[in-house]
């Protein structure tokens, strides 16, 4: 999927985190995240939801990439003195071993090759160091939104399960090592919720043709006016760590 301006400006508005939300991930992801001197990758880094949080957590240096060229202008309005380039998952622009970590954050679902993928990660991670995969891998009913839009669950949340995924990393020499599921807010309020769906910031629900999503939404409308959307709005979400095995 190709963001524009439009889109970017949605996702900006629509996929900001909490900063109790950036803390308990940065809990999460720290014991596999160098300290200070060591470099981080931010891929798909979107808007900049994650890199400054990664560069506060860490005192590493923290390098952004994003595709996108309309999301890249809203991270560098969002996030100035953070490094960002274009480039594709599949090819990162970067030398061999350049970095201590990558950051992936609801990337997988993006890419149409694992393969490339897989070899392009384990060219630019040092030998030890890690992929942290931060992503949705479980049923579709632990994302609230799903609940109003299963279609976007049935056209592709997620294109590879956690398996599959594995598999292909494990052949490029990456191991996994752990996997946490970490709880964060969705809203704080279902206008909240509301504001954010109405933004369509979830490729996902962007994806959606146009009459599915307006359906979802009076579905949603409907259910907020009616009280049968909780006031605080939770989901799971996982990080699965790997570690690049050092070649003998």
């Amino acid at each position: 999927m190709v963001y524009d301006e439009s889109m970017a400006a949605g996702y900006d508005r629509g996929r900001r985190l909490r900063t109790g939300d950036l803390d308990t991930w940065m809990a999460a992801a720290r014991p596999y995240l160098p300290g200070a001197g060591g470099w981080i990758l931010d891929l798909g880094a979107g808007t900049g939801r994650f890199g400054p949080a990664l560069a506060g957590a860490t005192g590493a240096t923290v390098v952004a990439q994003e595709p996108s060229a309309a999301m890249r202008a809203v991270c560098r309005a969002n996030c100035p003195g953070l490094p960002i380039v274009g480039g594709t998952a599949q090819a990162m622009p970067f030398r061999d071993h350049a970095f201590d970590a990558v950051w992936a954050s609801q990337v997988i679902h993006h890419i149409t090759d694992l393969t490339a993928f897989a070899a392009s990660l384990r060219r630019v991670l040092r030998p030890g160091g890690h992929l942290l995969l931060r992503g949705g891998f479980g049923p579709p009913d632990e994302l609230p939104l799903f609940r109003w839009f299963p279609e976007a669950w049935a056209t592709g949340a997620v294109a590879a399960s956690l398996a599959e995924i594995g598999d292909v990393l494990a052949a490029a020499g990456l191991t996994q090592i752990d996997h946490v599921r970490v709880q964060q807010m969705s809203a704080a309020s279902p206008d909240e919720l509301l504001d954010k769906v109405r933004a369509r910031s979830l490729s996902h629900l962007a994806a959606l043709p146009d009459a599915v999503f307006q359906r979802g939404l009076r579905a949603m409308e409907r259910d907020t006016r009616t009280g049968a959307v909780p006031h605080h709005l939770t989901e799971h979400l996982d990080l699965v760590v790997f570690r690049a095995v050092p070649r003998s």
